[in-house]
């Protein structure tokens, strides 16, 4: 078996009442709140994983997971309090980041 991590970076104001609906292969596999992080089990191999929150979502990312082994994706949102308005309207399938790897507490998560 194989395991994927989905962290959620902490205290950010405009989804903190919120949780992300993970989505893995396009199945909904679960839901991560602020600050907190959701660890899935999964067969070995290629996956397609996704963010949404209401009609707004992340890009889906694709992740190798080896048998044996972890995958750690961070996510968090692009959108900041002055520019929700903007990704809600104009980039909903990007409001949501989500990447491979650690980032720091508090470091913004790219595109």
């Amino acid at each position: 078996m194989a395991e994927l991590i989905v962290r959620r970076r902490a205290g950010v104001l405009q989804d903190m009442a919120r949780d992300y609906i993970v989505l893995v292969d396009g199945n909904e596999r679960g839901r991560v709140a602020d600050g907190q992080e959701i660890r899935l089990d999964v067969e070995p191999g290629r996956h397609r994983v996704q963010l949404k929150i209401g009609w707004c979502g992340s890009p889906a990312v694709d992740v190798d997971v080896p048998e044996g082994s972890a995958q750690v994706l961070d996510c968090g949102p692009n959108a900041t309090l002055l520019t929700l308005l903007f990704y809600v309207f104009f980039r909903a399938g990007h409001y949501l980041a989500l990447q491979p790897g650690a980032r720091g507490a508090g470091r913004p998560l790219s595109a």
